[in-house]
């Protein structure tokens, strides 16, 4: 199950509209990863049955229970995160115990629109949705002090310089790296009320994505985080 030692601060995060899983021992593990999905996607092959999944959707303990299902008790696979892992340390993990020690959400704070019943929709966030969304970071990272941040997915790096606008920022900077394939990764940091965040943006890793390419990156830009989470979850 995740913590809920943060929640008093969580839910008070303007326009966060569902809580982040936050791992037992994450408040105070020696290094403090915070995976950053990007968008929850509502189905349905009738309006009701869409209806039905938005609906659910809008519980604030939604990510929290998509978390509990796929990775703690493994009802059915998230592809998405399974790549990851791949990507991190070339093999699966004790999913149970390395879940104790990170953190994850969804950058994007509404559902996109992926219903069948009148069309095949694919509703991708708008300028509006990685705006709101870099606001709604700014806070969290304020409540959770992350030590590492992967983004899984490159769109929410063109507005990284967002946090540059926030008053508790007091260092700031980022590269794009080599590609790899036909991505370009972006790397930084940024110190944020006063804990620094080493933060990278990586391919979305679902469809199209190779871990054992991606591995080298993450190695070289989170050595210590991946050393201290083999050493909890192998």
């Amino acid at each position: 199950m995740p913590s809920h030692q943060k929640d008093h601060h969580l839910t008070k995060i303007p326009n966060l509209t569902r809580l982040p899983w936050v791992g037992s021992e994450f408040p105070n593990a020696e290094r403090r990863l915070l995976i950053v999905g990007e968008s929850h996607y509502a189905m349905g092959k009738t309006q009701t049955e869409y209806e039905e999944d938005l609906l659910r959707q809008k519980n604030p303990d939604f990510t929290r229970r998509l978390i509990d299902e796929t990775q703690i008790q493994n009802l059915y696979k998230y592809q998405l995160l399974d790549n990851f892992w791949q990507a991190l340390f070339q093999k699966q993990p004790n999913k149970s115990e390395v879940w104790k020690h990170i953190s994850f959400y969804n950058f994007i704070q509404r559902s996109m629109d992926y219903s069948s019943f009148d069309g095949e929709k694919k509703e991708q966030p708008n300028n509006s949705d990685f705006k709101n969304g870099w606001a709604v970071f700014a806070e969290l990272v304020k409540v959770l002090k992350p030590t590492d941040c992967i983004f899984l997915g490159l769109k929410a790096s063109e507005g990284f310089g967002n946090l540059k606008t926030d008053l508790k920022v007091t260092q700031f900077d980022y590269s794009y790296a080599p590609k790899i394939g036909n991505m370009t990764p972006l790397e930084g940091s940024v110190t944020i009320d006063e804990q620094k965040i080493n933060v990278s943006f990586i391919q979305h890793c679902s469809s199209f994505f190779s871990p054992q390419s991606w591995n080298p990156f993450l190695q070289k830009r989170h050595p210590e985080l991946i050393d201290f989470l083999m050493k909890k979850s192998f």
